[in-house]
């Protein structure tokens, strides 16, 4: 049977490639993707609710409803829906720290993910102020070559002493 973070993980991973697959689709919403890791390692804990509610959380309200072996056996049956819940309970080994290293690695790479997107918003917006600043600058001069062009000429001469 694995352990939590190892379930959490899993779901972590298909969560993630769900929602990189969206973004990408739609072309938007990067910003959504550590979101949809956390939602899907959340899903892939599902089956385990109800023993964490009837062994950790018995002084809650609603522990003895959340928490009923026949829920707990309900949702263990759909197991696979739930990122493979049921395959990763099958295996023999508990890999509870290889799931810890997973989900840190998974936020860390997902955080490093958005600060360069943002980073690359960042310059292409301050790319975008240039050209229009550049813009505004040419505009502003061609209006200054347009008035010196259409000025009338003076009546006095400029005549120094001499």
């Amino acid at each position: 049977m694995a352990w939590t973070s190892m379930h959490f993980a899993v779901g972590m991973m298909g969560g993630g490639v769900a929602a990189s697959l969206g973004s990408l689709i739609l072309r938007r919403g990067v910003r959504w993707i550590p979101i949809g890791m956390t939602l899907g390692g959340v899903w892939a804990l599902i089956p385990d609710l109800p023993r964490i509610w009837r062994e950790d959380f018995t002084w809650l309200p609603g522990a003895t409803f959340l928490g009923q072996k026949s829920l707990e056996q309900k949702l263990h049956a759909w197991g696979d829906i739930f990122f493979l819940h049921a395959k990763l309970d099958a295996q023999p080994h508990e890999f509870a720290l290889h799931g810890l290293a997973l989900v840190i690695g998974m936020y860390t790479l997902s955080s490093i993910g958005m600060m360069w997107y943002v980073k690359r918003q960042n310059n292409r917006l301050i790319k975008e102020m240039k050209a229009l600043e550049q813009v505004a600058l040419w505009r502003d001069r061609s209006k200054e070559l347009s008035h010196r062009q259409h000025r009338t000429p003076d009546n006095h001469t400029d005549k120094k002493a001499g």
